[in-house]
Protein backbone atom coordinates (compact mmCIF):
# COMPACT_ATOMS: atom_id res chain seq x y z
CA UNK A 1 0.00 0.00 0.00
CA UNK A 2 1.30 3.43 -0.95
CA UNK A 3 2.04 5.68 2.06
CA UNK A 4 -0.32 8.59 2.59
CA UNK A 5 1.27 12.01 2.11
CA UNK A 6 0.11 14.84 4.37
CA UNK A 7 -2.97 16.48 2.92
CA UNK A 8 -3.20 20.08 1.75
CA UNK A 9 -5.58 22.43 3.60
CA UNK A 10 -8.16 22.08 0.80
CA UNK A 11 -7.91 18.29 0.98
CA UNK A 12 -8.32 18.45 4.76
CA UNK A 13 -11.46 20.54 4.34
CA UNK A 14 -12.92 18.07 1.87
CA UNK A 15 -11.98 15.07 4.03
CA UNK A 16 -13.62 16.60 7.09
CA UNK A 17 -16.71 17.61 5.13
CA UNK A 18 -17.04 14.14 3.60
CA UNK A 19 -16.45 12.18 6.81
CA UNK A 20 -18.88 14.32 8.79
CA UNK A 21 -21.55 13.89 6.11
CA UNK A 22 -20.91 10.15 5.70
CA UNK A 23 -21.10 9.51 9.45
CA UNK A 24 -23.82 12.10 10.06
CA UNK A 25 -21.73 13.77 12.74
CA UNK A 26 -22.38 17.53 13.04
CA UNK A 27 -19.31 19.75 13.08
CA UNK A 28 -20.46 21.81 16.08
CA UNK A 29 -20.04 18.99 18.64
CA UNK A 30 -16.69 18.05 17.09
CA UNK A 31 -15.56 21.65 17.44
CA UNK A 32 -16.45 21.61 21.12
CA UNK A 33 -14.70 18.25 21.58
CA UNK A 34 -11.43 19.83 20.40
CA UNK A 35 -11.99 22.72 22.81
CA UNK A 36 -13.09 25.29 20.27
CA UNK A 37 -16.25 27.35 19.69
CA UNK A 38 -19.16 25.54 18.01
CA UNK A 39 -18.56 27.19 14.63
CA UNK A 40 -14.81 26.50 14.52
CA UNK A 41 -14.80 23.48 12.18
CA UNK A 42 -17.68 24.79 10.07
CA UNK A 43 -15.72 27.97 9.43
CA UNK A 44 -12.60 25.93 8.67
CA UNK A 45 -14.48 23.75 6.16
CA UNK A 46 -15.85 26.86 4.43
CA UNK A 47 -12.31 28.28 4.23
CA UNK A 48 -13.11 31.17 6.55
CA UNK A 49 -10.40 30.45 9.10
CA UNK A 50 -6.83 29.22 9.00
CA UNK A 51 -4.98 27.03 6.58
CA UNK A 52 -4.80 23.96 8.74
CA UNK A 53 -5.61 22.26 11.99
CA UNK A 54 -3.36 22.05 15.04
CA UNK A 55 -1.64 18.71 15.71
CA UNK A 56 -3.91 17.84 18.64
CA UNK A 57 -6.98 18.57 16.46
CA UNK A 58 -5.60 16.41 13.65
CA UNK A 59 -4.96 13.56 16.07
CA UNK A 60 -8.39 13.82 17.69
CA UNK A 61 -10.26 13.89 14.37
CA UNK A 62 -8.21 11.01 12.97
CA UNK A 63 -8.91 8.91 16.03
CA UNK A 64 -12.59 9.88 16.07
CA UNK A 65 -13.09 8.95 12.40
CA UNK A 66 -10.54 6.09 12.55
CA UNK A 67 -8.44 7.35 9.66
CA UNK A 68 -4.79 8.21 9.07
CA UNK A 69 -3.92 11.58 10.70
CA UNK A 70 -2.18 12.63 7.50
CA UNK A 71 -5.65 13.01 5.96
CA UNK A 72 -6.07 15.92 8.38
CA UNK A 73 -2.66 17.41 7.58
CA UNK A 74 -0.38 15.60 10.04
CA UNK A 75 3.30 15.48 9.14
CA UNK A 76 4.41 13.02 6.51
CA UNK A 77 6.72 11.21 8.94
CA UNK A 78 3.79 10.22 11.18
CA UNK A 79 3.86 6.53 12.11
CA UNK A 80 1.01 4.44 13.55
Amino acid sequence: MKPVVAATPDQVRETLRSLAKETRVPLAPLSRMVGRPSDYLSRFVRGERGNGLKANEQDFLAEFFRVDPRLFGAREDWEP
